[in-house]
């Protein structure tokens, strides 16, 4: 039998297998219909396969009968109307590979209720067996997704079976409900879009899937996609969920042959590239009708050739499909989609795409006709994808280049005739060079229109061939190019062309002040790219070239100060940053008359460093100042006015009048909007201000879609390397730690830190920040050996580049106090908590806030150290100033309050602890019982209260349940849920 027919064979028997008795006449009528020979094959699998199940069941009889002293029943299933745990059995819905699934009602009462409850099977209750199962149920207990069948309930059964109870999804399979509904492609990439959001939110858990199959997947009749069976899933990096190592060949490891990768065929490690793999099996098959591999058990290590590998799926045999579902026509397939599947087929993990969202992001750019990453990046594919959406105006965009261009030829040749000929070329270049300026946003209140921004590419591309006689017109042209690309935000297409004006006058200009203009663009294309140590030698150059024209006072050089000092503030060189700002500043002072645009950008560019440095009443003076010359210059319409409404947004934010920012924000990006294209690094800025707003306001649901935005246009236009994308992915960070997601929080800080250890600045103050935001997260999620070791580096570095002083080696030390006080070491944290506020007593740039919130943990370090008047005070203190201020934010008055109420309870202050403890409690009402850990920490306070007053079995009720929530959502070793113990000890005692 040749491979093409066994495939028939083995599909049409995988489906009529797994269907119900009852359904299996009429599917094998409907799949091999007037085909004799391919039913009676097919008919001799299937009662092969019975007979298999038949001897399977009288071996496990068998073995069971041998065990027979402590296992009485041996039937798969328990009987209907059962009791398991608080469900009752309905009926059987399925049986696993290592559990049977039952359709089960709530039975305790409490509401009405139907789930589906998995159960293992009889006899295979092994110690393996049941570690992956309760692997399981704790996977699923961190999974919350629309996309995911989310975990109600577990527990043992009383033979003590372990089981799990999950929603029940009345739902149909994914092929099926593809074939059932016979849909098109939009509608099965859309239903494979569904399914990246459940595996990409997984992956943000550390989480990893590894059997992705279609089988695994529902859709409701409403077209909603449920995600099934973490079975074999695992954690990456971590051993605490008991992940299971299953070494061997493929048939001895838990997996599905025909949707597994590579490395799990080979027993190699796993990661989030396994799943992008399965997933590319998945949308192979819903889009061709065959499976993406030929696969079974028996090929060894993944020995095979996988289809994907020997041609492209548009190339397949159109009658090679399973027709009963609907498959895709193959010539719809051909290029994009071609691409992306084969890319999440590729053998290498490292080839394929990184992420789960990076897949997903190709699959929603070819559903919009936006070029994809899959596709080798060019300027005639792209130009090839914008000509598929906008016909009508590359149209006449192209015609009015022909004329441009027909025009620009006519001139050039009359320059070969006389000298007046030669005065007209320079006009008509000109007139050009004012036609393409249209496509520069700063230029044109009006926005940019699109032709203009392929009138771009057009001239770019015919600028070597039909100028290349006129390099000073070219020349020219580059220039002029490359300066409305860097505005645009494409640094790369920007550099190229102001090197290319740059060689084709090095012979005769390099002493020219243009010239010298020319290497400032370039400075600056390359600094706004990130790539500094180019952007520094570019800057020196220009200043030279400016200062040989016989002056040490010109604008010129003054915008060459100014570069290099926001060259040196990029790198972390503060002093040298503001020596540098300062010096242009008074030049342009002294050579230009205000209002104008280069002293505005000057005061902007040295606000920036005074944020950095935390010197935030002199940078809003500045930026005050900047914005009335900009709105004097432009108007309100302007993108000068914008960058620096965004910049006053900040410092608002910095100032704690976070909601006085927002309109800032919010007038900013509107703008943006009018005046740029849809991706822009402008536009990501302000989207990420706002979405720190947000952050900063506790409105996390709104904003995480604006980081994520932002983040994305800044991956597309900037690359993975730049320092911009490391301060969007430091704010997710704080966004994550916001929202409790600890893992998210330590993975995005870790990508920041890569960034800035690419750029080979480990050290740099941004790069510190993200280091402590993970020291914190770490803390947190209850490793506080791990806490301690990230926050002395980080303390050490700050120390290194500052001295023992500043506001950032003062945070260093209260977050290292915290940790210090939380392993046990009261003294050593009183100790680093007193250093800190010698250092914030000599500054006044630490925010009102985050200072109080200091000021609590130096309290609670000071009582754990036995100095409870100390502490009081210094409590008391701190609740005053957080209640005081203009934005409130509850979080922190309630933590400082329960702070008050342990500190008052030690001094046998009941009334003062009780008041502080009530307070807090209704700061902080019941929520999500998955992550209410801080109604929990409220619960344990007032529990404090209840025995001060004799009420001792309220006391100890009120405790065990903040224990049991904390125990669930912390776990039972973290340092808040052996505090809570300890409580619950004492008060027993008492």
């Amino acid at each position: 039998m040749d491979s093409a027919r066994w495939r028939r064979v083995s599909e049409a028997f995988d489906r009529i297998a797994e269907a119900a008795a009852e359904d299996r006449g009429a599917l094998l009528e409907q799949l091999c219909g007037e085909d004799g020979e391919l039913r009676q094959d097919v008919e001799t699998l299937l009662a092969a396969d019975a007979r298999g199940e038949a001897f399977g069941r009288r071996a496990f009889e068998l073995r069971a009968a041998t065990a027979g002293i402590w296992l009485h029943d041996h039937d798969v299933a328990a009987p209907i109307d059962a009791l398991i745990g608080s469900w009752r059995v309905v009926r059987e819905l399925g049986l696993g590979g290592m559990g049977v699934v039952l359709l089960v009602d709530r039975a305790d009462g409490q509401f009405e209720q139907r789930a589906a409850l998995k159960l293992i099977r009889r006899g295979l209750d092994n110690e393996v067996v049941a570690a992956r199962f309760l692997r399981e149920r704790q996977i699923l207990a961190r999974l919350s997704h629309p996309n995911i069948a989310r975990l109600l309930d577990g527990g043992l059964a009383s033979d003590g079976r372990p089981y799990l109870v999950m929603e029940y999804v009345d739902g149909t399979p994914l092929l099926d409900y593809c074939a059932r509904h016979r849909l098109g492609l939009r509608a099965r990439v859309e239903l494979g879009l569904q399914v990246c959001a459940a595996l990409q939110f997984a992956h943000r858990q550390l989480i990893v899937h590894l059997d992705v199959k279609p089988s695994n997947v529902l859709v409701t009749e409403g077209g909603e996609v449920k995600l099934l069976d973490f079975g074999i899933a695992k954690l990456l990096g971590a051993e605490v969920l008991g992940a299971l190592k299953e070494p061997g060949p493929a048939k001895d490891r838990a997996l599905t042959p025909a949707y597994a990768a590579p490395e799990q065929l080979q027993g190699e490690p796993v990661s989030t590239a396994t799943d992008v793999y399965s997933m590319g099996c998945l949308l192979y098959e819903m889009l061709t009708g065959v499976r993406a591999n030929d696969l079974s058990l028996s090929d060894q290590a993944g020995e095979h050739a996988d289809r994907a590998d020997r041609e492209r799926p548009s190339a397949g045999d159109p009658h090679n499909g399973d027709t009963t579902r609907a498959p895709i026509p193959r010539h719809l397939l051909r290029g994009d989609l071609d691409l992306i599947l084969c890319k999440t087929l590729q053998r290498e993990p490292e080839r394929r795409y990184f992420t789960i969202e990076a897949l997903a992001q190709d699959l929603r750019s070819h559903l919009r006709g936006m070029p994809i990453a899959a596709h080798r990046d060019g300027a005639l594919y792209r130009l090839g994808k914008f000509v598929t959406r906008h016909r009508v105006g590359v149209a006449f965009a192209t015609l009015s280049f022909g004329i441009l261009l027909a025009t620009t030829a006519f001139a050039m040749w009359e320059t070969s005739r006389a000298r007046e000929q030669a005065r007209r070329a320079q006009i008509v270049s000109d007139f050009l060079v004012g036609i393409f300026r249209v496509a520069d946003p700063r230029g044109t209140p009006g926005g940019l229109r699109l032709s203009a921004k392929d009138v771009l590419d057009s001239a770019t591309k015919r600028l070597e061939t039909e100028l290349d006689q006129y390099p000073q017109l070219a020349s020219s042209f580059a220039e002029v190019l490359g300066k409305i690309y860097q505005e645009l935000g494409e640094n790369d297409r920007a550099i190229v062309l102001l090197q290319r004006s740059l060689e084709l006058n090095s012979d005769r200009s390099q002493n020219d002040a243009a010239y010298g203009d020319t290497l400032a663009l370039l400075g600056r294309a390359q600094y706004e790219k990130g790539d500094y140590a180019a952007a520094l030698r570019s800057a020196q150059q220009a200043i030279d070239t400016h200062r040989r024209q016989g002056k040490t006072s010109s604008p010129m050089i003054a915008n060459d100060l100014a570069l290099q000092g926001e060259i040196a503030r990029r790198q972390g060189d503060f002093a040298r940053a503001e020596r540098l700002l300062k010096e242009a500043l008074a030049m342009s002072h002294a050579t230009l008359v205000a209002p104008h645009t280069q002293i505005a950008a000057q005061l902007n560019q040295l606000a920036a460093l005074y944020s950095d440095m935390h010197r935030l009443p002199d940078g809003m003076m500045l930026t005050e100042e900047a914005l009335r010359m900009f709105r004097n210059l432009y108007g309100e319409n302007h993108l000068d006015v914008a960058e620096n409404l965004v910049n006053l947004a900040v410092f608002r934010m910095q100032s704690d009048r976070i909601a006085e920012s927002l309109p800032l924000f919010d007038e900013a990006i509107a703008i943006c909007r009018r005046l740029l294209p849809p991706d822009h690094p402008m536009l990501a800025d302000a989207l990420a201000g706002r979405a720190r707003a947000f952050d900063r306001l506790g409105r996390y649901r709104e904003a995480e879609p604006l980081y994520l935005e932002a983040l994305g246009m800044q991956r597309r236009l900037l690359g993975n390397q730049h320092p911009a994308l490391a301060a969007t992915l430091n704010n997710l960070s704080v966004l994550r730690f916001h929202e409790d997601d600890y893992a998210g929080t330590i993975d995005f800080s870790r990508q920041a830190m890569a960034i800035w250890a690419a750029q080979g600045k480990p050290e740099h103050p941004f790069a510190l920040i993200s280091k402590s935001h993970l020291a914190v997260a770490l803390r947190d999620s209850g490793d506080l050996v791990q806490a301690e070791q990230v926050g002395r580096e980080v303390l050490d570095s700050r120390m290194r580049l500052e001295g023992d002083n500043g506001l950032a080696v003062s945070i260093s030390m209260d977050d290292l106090g915290v940790t210090l006080r939380l392993s046990g070491r009261a003294a050593d944290a009183v100790a680093m908590h007193a250093r800190a506020q010698e250092l914030r007593e000599k500054t006044s740039s630490m925010p009102a806030m985050e200072a109080a919130v200091a000021e609590v943990q130096y309290a609670l370090s000071k009582s754990a150290a036995g100095d409870q008047t100390g502490a009081r005070r210094d409590v008391d203190a701190a609740v005053a100033k957080l209640r005081a201020m203009k934005t409130q934010n509850p979080a922190q008055v309630a933590s400082a309050l329960i702070a008050k109420a342990h500190i008052a309870f030690v001094q046998h202050d009941d009334a003062a602890g009780c008041a502080a403890a009530t307070q807090a409690l209704e700061m902080r009402p019941p929520d999500d019982p998955a992550t209410g850990w801080r109604h929990a920490e409220a619960q344990a306070a007032y529990a404090a209260c209840q025995g001060a007053r004799g009420q001792t079995v309220q006391a100890r009720n009120e405790l065990q349940s903040a224990l049991s929530t904390v125990q669930r959502v912390r776990g039972a070793d973290h340092w808040m849920t052996r505090a809570m113990r300890e409580s619950l000890r004492l008060l027993v005692g008492a």
